[in-house]
Formats: structure tokens, sequence, C-alpha cells
């Protein structure tokens, strides 16, 4: 029986390579291995400054199982997306590829594998590579990249400018690109 394709343009699943990462358990252990470069990687850090590696490996965890096993696990944002503000080069992208290439070396994955899990890999490379950030787009529709918008805290945070609390009720303003909320005051001293 052949894999199914998941839909036009993308890479089908592929068993085999998923027997090999010990259904899931390797792929763990390769991904901790990655992450834990990539955040000491001056080159690929600042990418990740706002995000926590647990919250990255296990996004990019969710992501290449659904890819490797067909299943539909994966509800996060496609890679065009999840990237969208991220200026990323052919040179940077080729960069991390190697340092995913030295980690499946170093896990032992065999060459054949390690060329399958590039191929997915190099899918996305034109939805990530780019020269200037690109609007998120959710229904189809373009959102804009720069700006604030003002809005109710309806859960309590932190004001990512001073790392005071925001509580249930406080009136906060969001950056549309990063997210980053901000108190009245941070606001009002910018």
């Amino acid at each position: 029986m052949s894999p199914r394709r998941i839909r036009p343009g993308a890479l089908e699943p592929d068993p085999e390579l998923w027997a090999a990462l010990d259904d899931g358990r390797r792929l763990t252990e390769i991904l901790e291995d990655f992450y834990t470069r990539v955040y000491a990687d001056p080159q690929l850090s600042p990418l990740f400054e706002d995000t926590s590696q647990e919250w990255i490996r296990r996004k990019q965890y969710s992501f290449l199982r659904s890819k490797f096993t067909g299943e539909d696990i994966y509800f996060g944002y496609r890679p065009r997306n999840a990237h969208h503000a991220m200026v990323i080069s052919d040179a940077l992208f080729d960069h991390r590829a190697e340092l995913m290439r030295s980690c499946l070396r170093d896990a032992g994955l065999p060459l054949h594998l390690m060329e399958r899990w590039m191929e997915y890999e190099e899918v996305f490379r034109k939805q990530i590579v780019k020269s200037a950030p690109v609007p998120l787009k959710i229904g189809g529709v373009e959102q804009p990249l720069e700006g604030y918008e003002a809005m109710v805290v309806e859960v309590g945070s932190l004001c990512d400018g001073c790392e005071q609390p925001l509580d249930e009720g406080t009136p906060a303003q969001f950056h549309v690109r990063t997210g980053k909320l901000y108190c009245e005051a941070c606001m009002a001293r910018s």
C-alpha cells in the first residue's frame, strides 16, 4: 500500500522514517539536541528570543510527526505564517539545514533517511526565505505588520515593556506583528 498524499505538492508520509525514529522517541531526542544548538547559535538564536525551547520543540515535533506519518495532529500555523515576521536568507536557511543535518548524523540516522528528512525541510524554503517580513494571513486576509491595537486584558498577564502585572479588565495595547502586550504607562512613554 503506497502512502497517501496530504495535499498537492506536499511530500508523502514516510513510514520507514517514522519507524527509524522509534515512533517519535528519537524525534524528541533529535529536536532536543537541535534546539539546544539553535539557542546557542549566534545566527539563529535571535529568531527565538521570545520563544521557549520547550514550546518550539513541541510545535516542531507535532508538525514533523504530522508530515512523517500523515496524521492530522498539527494545529499551528503553516510555515509561511509561522515565519512571516522573520527575515531569513537562503544562507541562513542553509545554515539551519546544516545544523539539522549534523544533529541527524549525530543521532545515527541512516544517510538515506537523513536525506529524506532534509527533503521535507526543503519543501518549505520558498515559504520561509524572504528579504523582509510579510503580513500574517488569517483566513486569506493579510494582517497589518506594524501598529498597535487597543484591547482589554481578559486573562492576567505581564507588560512586555515594564514587566508589571496586567490584571484582568486592564486596558492595554498589543503590537499587531509581534503580539507583545504593553500597559498604558509604557505606551505613553513611547
